[in-house]
């Protein structure tokens, strides 16, 4: 997986509220335009860039998991795509 380094990354992540902190509803009306791929009651996937999903770890609004690079998430979808073209 990419380095976490460059603030201008996009990332597929999966944001968790924090316990005890806002909840879903608060989450997607923060003004850090999140691009929210998947939504449930419990968590949200989303395609954001690094700075983005940094400052909701700063601010405690959110657990992340760094799922992988938009990049790296097109190379494998491409991949799949010339697979079950096979």
């Amino acid at each position: 997986m990419a380095d976490r380094q460059n603030p201008d990354t996009r990332w597929i992540a999966r944001l968790t509220p924090m316990p005890g902190g806002v909840d879903i509803e608060r989450l997607l009306q923060t003004s850090l335009g999140l691009d929210v791929w998947e939504r449930n009651q419990e968590e949200l996937v989303v395609r954001a860039y690094e700075s983005q999903l940094r400052e909701l770890e700063r601010r405690r609004l959110a657990s992340v998991q760094w799922l992988r690079t938009e990049r790296e998430y097109l190379s494998e979808k491409e991949s799949d795509e010339e697979e079950s073209q096979t």
